[in-house]
């Protein structure tokens, strides 16, 4: 299996890795209490393996070693073989191997930079574009670059440089640089592996993350027209305009703009001997920065809130529509440039006049709406509103923090009884995310 194909094959949640790989040592220990040094060594060097070969970056990496060997020490104590044999040394013989052997292009240009710096001459007077001009030279310098520390050395001096940014800044810039990289590149260039901020950083974005989502779900908006609002996007389906299907689609099937444009499959979906009339098979998740236990690169059923034979021949039409084909592959950036603002300006002008006053009409809106009609319609009563929010919404079911940012709305026939319950639902789910990823024997951090 190449490695692009393992990064689209589902893969076990961290923490119930390490539980198993915890398991798999004690298997290892002899009736005299010894344990068997090579299958320890054996176990850890697949585990290692695995992790590097479905794309963690190489801080990632030693993020998971520290909390694999706080498991080790919980499970088996300090000082002991298990803790000793399974350390960095395999990580960095891995990547020290990859640099050297690895089959990947060492040359290579940003495209869509250099196209982005050539614009900028042409249209700006006076302030330049640093910060692409340094994306440039930065992929100009890892050009024949061949060893680890000088792959280093180049990203310690691009996280120098960003050093007076803010938080969320910083972490939109190495992201931009990473999207550079691939593109000069290829997904298996080594510098992918070392380019990254610090878990730290991504760690601490997570909690302030949480607060303002604890925050705003003790404050749900009312929805009062939250049934027209979907009647116009079953109408929307049946449109001879392009953009507006789209906009029926993203309401009725809850995918991102970027999936319903871009890179969403719509299949039908089996029920019985025949075929499911209220949901189907979407393939085409984005922003799970291909996220173990995520749905990404996964095929999975989702709920619509149409009759699914409308639904696949209103995506059919728009696949098959000049528009479509043009809007079909485009990246990140192109969308952004040549969609999302004529998107936005179209949700506005359908839903103006029975959107909530204390938003405006967005077309994530649709997203969340979606999830709350869904789960009213569809949801089995024995699972919870997190759990089904990130089965049909494609996150990880680990991911309570996410499934609760989607938990935006409230119907007025139950309006009351849903802020009573999303204030207790925010407090139980702050607590979950706490205990959810700990690792056993792991210090926890305020």
């Amino acid at each position: 299996m190449s490695v692009a194909e393992k990064r689209k094959t589902k893969t076990p949640i961290l923490v119930d890795r390490i539980a198993d790989f915890i398991e798999k040592i004690k298997a290892t220990r002899k009736p005299d209490g010894t344990f068997d040094t090579k299958k320890i060594g054996a176990l850890w060097n697949e585990e290692v393996r695995f992790h590097f070969d479905n794309g963690r970056t190489e801080k990632t990496l030693e993020l998971y070693i520290v909390k694999y060997r706080y498991a080790l020490k919980d499970a088996f104590g300090p000082k002991t073989t298990p803790l000793a044999i399974c350390n960095m040394k395999k990580l960095r013989e891995r990547l020290d191997t990859y640099i050297k052997t690895a089959d990947y292009s060492v040359k290579g240009v940003a495209s869509s930079i250099e196209e982005k710096l050539e614009r900028a001459g042409y249209n700006m007077v006076g302030r330049k574009p640093r910060f692409l001009l340094r994306v440039s030279d930065f992929i100009s310098a890892t050009n024949g670059v061949a060893t680890k520390p000088e792959m280093q050395a180049l990203w310690d001096a691009e996280m120098a440089s960003m050093g007076d940014k803010a938080q969320a800044t910083v972490i939109s810039y190495i992201t931009k640089y990473r999207n550079a990289l691939r593109e000069a590149f290829g997904d298996d260039h080594p510098m992918l592996r070392i380019a990254a901020g610090t878990p730290q950083l991504y760690d601490e974005a997570r909690k302030i993350k949480m607060a303002k989502i604890a925050n705003k779900h003790g404050s749900l908006i009312t929805f009062d027209n939250y049934a027209e609002v979907m009647r116009r996007c079953r109408r929307y389906l049946q449109s001879s305009d392009i953009m507006t299907v789209a906009i029926g689609l993203m309401g009725t099937t809850g995918r991102r703009p970027y999936e319903i444009f871009t890179q969403a499959e719509l299949t039908p979906a089996a029920y019985g001997k025949g075929v499911s009339k209220w949901s189907v098979l979407f393939n085409g998740q984005a922003k799970t920065k291909q996220g173990e236990g995520t749905k990404f690169g996964v095929t999975y059923e989702i709920p619509v809130l149409e009759q699914s034979k409308i639904v696949l021949d209103a995506y059919s039409r728009l696949r098959e529509s000049s528009d479509g084909k043009l809007w079909f592959g485009l990246s990140v950036d192109d969308f952004t440039s040549e969609v999302r603002l004529p998107l936005r300006d179209a949700v506005i002008g359908k839903f103006e006049d029975i959107w909530p006053k204390e938003e405006p009409p967005k077309p994530y809106g649709l997203r969340h709406l979606y999830a709350e009609i869904a789960f009213r319609n569809f949801a089995p009563s024995s699972v919870t509103k997190n759990s089904y929010f990130a089965a049909i919404l494609g996150h990880n079911n680990n991911d309570l923090e996410t499934s609760l940012s989607y938990m935006t709305y409230t119907f007025p026939e139950d309006a009351a009884a849903s802020k009573a319950r999303a204030e207790k639902v925010a407090d139980r789910t702050i607590r979950q995310m706490v205990e959810v990823n700990r690792i056993p024997g792991m210090p926890q951090t305020s």
